[in-house]
């Protein structure tokens, strides 16, 4: 049997997700244990979360709180003889309608690393890897190179991952009295980001590897482009410790055309006539009975924010809504950018947006689309593509992060190409790609089938991002 695993993370799917962290840190815990691992995931004690899953209370206990004693209760869901889910409970901190969004963000979080540790320092009872995810865990690091006694088993190794860098847990410098290390942590060499607190870096600097979601991004984030402050940090770092990207996966037994509840007709990559017929069905249902089927239909299934890139259309809405295809946008965002979209949608008859969260009805615009447009400024892995790819759509994307390394576009033979790339951050290179891809669909239908044909014979599946953790694990 391999060496237990402890993640620890704000959220994991299907506990609790808000987005890609979920989503890695749920896959680690369902498939490492199929590879032989025992693993314990810590997450806060959301109340919805304890309201939809059988959790029993193991025990309590209290600890100094800045100036005040704290008091965290563990529930525990054990799923099997491998597999134990921790939810740190605290009333004051994590029984709220949201995960995120609220001032006190950082003391919640600061008070769940501390937590976890006061946890694993008493009861943990043997050797065990340490994976921690994202500024909301970061300081648990800390926590272990501080204070863990010797003659306590020690965590072998400790991996922190960075989802996006551009969330750091950034905070007021008085903040630091929670955090219970020694004065000099309050330095720019450690936890001191231009007067204020920044609980990334504490993963980042006592950690033994950091991991991030694709190699692209692995390599971007030491660059001021797109380090977010920290690129020089992370190119000291690089020198002394393995940055390592690894892509992220999607749960093919949730994201499979051939087997989706959601979708009416099932199909596959040898006969995509179930993909014709969802496609009819959904132009029939959001643009009405005239919809005419010959035209694409072109979807964008994401958050409505900076990071996807919304901007580009509404620097050039008229060029990019009265292209010859339909126009999808599904997702919730800024309050900016749902209006400015909704307030198109009245212009544009072939431009239809969605402003709510629901995944039967992103299931049923993948299945129906024909492309997935996804021009981010910056993207350290994204799943919109892959999932894309996995129901026959073709993604046009911006070659940055993770989307460069899992759409391929090669314009020399376009007949290995899996999708569209484009370079510079404009409306203009965005828009050019766009038409290199509907010159295709309308032109060339044979190159069309090709690609994708193509990008469903991709393998995003989670076993092959599993399986590279578990290098990093064992090196």
């Amino acid at each position: 049997m391999n060496v237990e695993v402890v993640l620890v993370a704000s959220e994991a799917y299907p506990f609790a997700k808000s987005g890609g962290l979920g989503d890695v840190v749920g896959a680690l815990f369902k498939y490492l244990p199929r590879f032989g691992f025992r693993v314990k995931l810590f997450l806060p004690g959301y109340a919805r979360m304890l309201q939809d899953f059988p959790f029993v209370r193991q025990r309590a206990l209290e600890f100094p709180f800045g100036e005040t004693m704290a008091r965290a209760e563990f529930l525990e869901y054990r799923i099997d003889d491998s597999q134990s889910l921790f939810a740190v409970a605290c009333e004051r901190f994590f029984e709220r309608e949201r995960m995120y969004g609220y001032p006190d963000d950082l003391e919640r979080f600061i008070f769940f690393s501390r937590a976890v540790f006061e946890y694993l320092v008493r009861w943990q009872e043997e050797a065990f890897l340490l994976h921690c995810h994202d500024w909301q865990s970061a300081l648990l690091c800390a926590y272990l190179e501080r204070y863990w006694p010797q003659y306590r088993p020690r965590a072998t190794k400790v991996l922190f991952t960075i989802h996006n860098l551009a969330y750091q847990g950034i905070g007021r410098g008085e903040l630091f009295r929670l955090v219970n290390l020694p004065n000099h942590f309050f330095t720019h060499e450690y936890l001191e980001f231009y007067g204020n607190l920044n609980l990334m870096k504490a993963g980042l600097l006592f950690s033994h590897v950091i991991t991030t979601v694709s190699p692209t991004y692995a390599r971007e984030i030491c660059s001021p482009e797109f380090g977010e402050g920290l690129d020089g940090l992370l190119r000291a770092l690089s020198h002394r410790k393995k940055i390592v990207g690894i892509v992220n996966g999607i749960d093919t037994e949730i994201f499979h055309p051939g087997l989706d509840p959601f979708l009416e007709e099932h199909y596959g990559r040898e006969n995509l006539e179930g993909k014709r017929k969802n496609k009819l069905r959904f132009l029939e249902r959001h643009f009405g009975p005239e919809a005419k089927a010959t035209l694409p239909v072109i979807a964008f299934i994401s958050r409505f924010v900076e990071q996807k890139g919304v901007r580009l259309f509404l620097e050039r809405p008229e060029e990019f809504f009265s292209l010859p295809a339909y126009w999808f946008f599904l997702g919730m965002g800024e309050a900016f950018y749902e209006r400015a979209l909704k307030d198109l949608e009245r212009h544009y008859p072939r431009l239809r947006v969605m402003v709510v969260f629901d995944e039967g009805l992103a299931h049923l615009a993948y299945a129906a689309a024909d492309f997935l447009v996804l021009p981010s400024l910056f993207e350290p892995c994204g799943i919109s593509q892959m999932i894309a790819m996995c129901y026959g759509a073709l993604p046009i994307v911006r070659g940055v992060g993770g989307l460069r390394d899992t759409v391929v576009d090669y314009p020399f033979n376009p007949r290995l190409s899996t999708g569209f790339q484009f370079g510079e951050f404009s409306a203009n290179e965005f828009l050019r790609t766009v038409r290199r891809a509907l010159h295709v669909y309308f032109e060339d239908q044979d190159l069309f089938r090709t690609m994708v044909a193509n990008a469903m014979a991709s393998d995003f599946s989670w076993e092959q991002a599993i399986k590279r953790y578990i290098e990093v694990y064992r090196e």
